[in-house]
């Protein structure tokens, strides 16, 4: 029995988000089950995906951004352990992230 640990991704950098999805895929015990550009539609999304991780950007574009996104998707799905991703260097954001309910940050 073949149990691949899901992972969808909310990055909305293209190029990162097919890189992640190729990482993802091409590694042994893991699968992307979903790569979103943002979270439009954000619980259709995660239901569609069925993920046991999310790797969620903390700055997203559109109405939501990753944090609050983290927030309602505790709520919602809370087995989903949720990694935050971020390229600044922003204790107070990510401080923001893990008190909303993520696992950890990279």
């Amino acid at each position: 029995m073949n149990m691949n640990i899901k992972v969808a991704i909310f990055e909305d950098n293209k190029l990162l988000r097919e890189s992640l999805l190729q990482l993802i895929n091409g590694s042994e015990g893991f699968i992307c089950s979903g790569a979103f550009a943002d979270c439009t539609d954000l619980l259709r999304k995660v239901d569609s995906a069925d993920p046991d991780v999310i790797l969620m950007d903390i700055d997203l574009p559109g109405g939501m951004n990753g944090i609050e996104a983290v927030g309602i998707i505790n709520q919602s799905h809370p087995g989903i352990m949720i990694i935050m991703q971020t390229v600044f260097n922003d204790n107070e954001r990510i401080f923001q992230s893990i008190s909303a309910g993520a696992s950890g940050y990279l």
